[in-house]
């Protein structure tokens, strides 16, 4: 935005000063030009009066001094064109017929510009008859090359481009300064739009800028207020149902491992334990709709925590279940792998991912952890059926499972991996495993 307002208000400023330029440029010229020659003409008539009263033989004197005054050269002729006086000290009594000469010798002022062959060059001239006695007795001539008028007019050119030139560099740094003015509030509300995502109490300042940038800001500040709102009473409400359903949840699992106990009917304790399992998979739900709500929210803090450790640490829980279901869990976890990210993302990342593996590998579990130029990648795969192509991004949404999926799932694992991800800096993907099945590739900034 600077930089077109900087371009386009110099640019306008320059159009206007070149139209004004450009023909103050001509009327100077002309203006110069006609000064020039009216100069010269009232030098050569005063050269003529002082001529007309003195007497011939003064005459080379005062060409002298006429030269020393005006600059010009100076020619003195008598009534016979034959040269008296010259200021550049040429021949004297030679003829000198010049057209000028001519009519000046017939009691005519002539002015003009004519080629000098002699010099090769214009020649701006001016001559005019010496009056003695009511008679001409003679003429006098001024003259100068005429590309000294030219550079006169071409002086004042220059100061007219130079004029054009500094208008052009004061609007400039004007434009640069009234774009600053506008854009730096506009920068730093920009700056708030993009960490609102992240920090909804975030606010914009509404008294910098101008009226309608604090209009924006004033606007922003609503937005986010009301949505900070509306994301706190989700997590609330959210919270409170997990609470509320947990403790009966929790009595019913209790009273299901008493009856599993104390009953010595076959049929009834298989029923129990299935209750029992239905109950834990109840609980895991509840605990993904909270994280997702937490996720929706934003609400969570970011630290700097070791990845390598925290994986391994769920890996070596999971390695127990993953035996009672006869699952090889193998891992390659590279040391001191650090990321930024939330307390408890890449637990719950680590346990959702190895939970889906659990619940369609045959016989085999691979999770690998390591650098991958600026990121920290996370893979866990297995060897079960897998999944298309055409829906391993699918497969990310809430409530979407695949074609493959197995009874009883929600639909909320992947989506809850790919967002706790997103909301650490990284990403979630599916493709093919190298096992067969599929894998998952989490990947975090690193925190260095």
């Amino acid at each position: 935005m600077t930089k077109r307002l900087v371009i386009a208000m110099t640019a306008l400023v320059a159009l206007v000063a070149i139209a004004l330029a450009v023909p103050l440029a001509i009327i100077v010229a002309n203006d110069q030009r006609d000064q020039f020659i009216s100069r010269l003409e009232v030098a050569t008539l005063s050269a003529a009066s002082v001529l007309s009263s003195q007497p011939r033989e003064l005459w080379a004197k005062e060409t002298q001094d006429i030269h020393e005054s005006t600059g010009a050269r100076v020619v003195v002729v008598d009534t016979n064109a034959k040269l008296i006086a010259d200021s550049s000290d040429s021949t004297l009594d030679r003829a000198f017929d010049r057209p000028e000469i001519t009519k000046a010798l017939e009691g005519f002022l002539t002015t003009d510009v004519r080629t000098s062959s002699t010099l090769g060059a214009d020649l701006r001239y001016v001559a005019a008859p010496v009056v003695q006695n009511q008679q001409v007795s003679g003429a006098v001539r001024l003259s100068i090359p005429e590309n000294e008028v030219t550079n006169v007019v071409r002086s004042t050119q220059k100061w007219l481009l130079l004029f054009v030139v500094a208008v052009m560099a004061v609007a400039a740094v004007v434009a640069w300064l009234l774009a600053r003015s506008i854009a730096s509030p506009l920068r730093r509300l920009a700056g708030v739009a993009r960490a609102l995502p992240d920090d909804l109490a975030l606010r914009a300042s509404e008294t910098e800028g101008p009226a309608e940038v604090r209009s924006v800001a004033s606007a922003l500040n609503s937005t986010a207020g009301k949505l900070d709102g509306i994301l706190a009473r989700t997590e609330r409400v959210a919270a409170d149902a997990s609470h509320h359903l947990r403790t009966p949840l929790f009595g019913v699992r209790l009273r299901l491992e008493a009856i599993e106990d104390i009953t010595t009917e076959d049929a009834v304790r298989t029923e129990a334990i299935a209750a029992t399992a239905e109950v834990d998979r109840l609980t895991h739900r509840i605990d993904q709709v909270l994280s997702l709500a937490r996720s929706d929210s934003g609400s969570t803090s970011v630290r700097r925590m070791n990845a390598s450790t925290k994986v391994a640490g769920r890996i070596a829980e999971a390695e127990l279940i993953a035996n009672e279901n006869e699952i090889t869990l193998t891992s390659d976890i590279t040391p001191d792998l650090w990321i930024m990210s939330s307390e408890g993302t890449v637990a719950k990342i680590t346990d959702e991912l190895l939970s889906n593996a659990m619940s369609y590998a045959r016989s085999r579990i691979h999770v690998t952890l390591r650098r991958e130029g600026r990121n920290v990648v996370l893979v866990v795969a297995d060897d079960g059926p897998g999944l298309p192509v055409d829906e391993q991004v699918a497969v990310f949404q809430r409530f979407s499972r695949g074609s493959k999926a197995v009874p009883g799932g929600s639909g909320l694992g992947l989506a809850l991996v790919q967002e706790s991800a997103r909301a650490a800096g990284g990403d979630a993907t599916a493709e093919t495993s190298p096992l067969g099945g599929l894998a998952v590739r989490v990947n975090f900034p690193t925190a260095d």
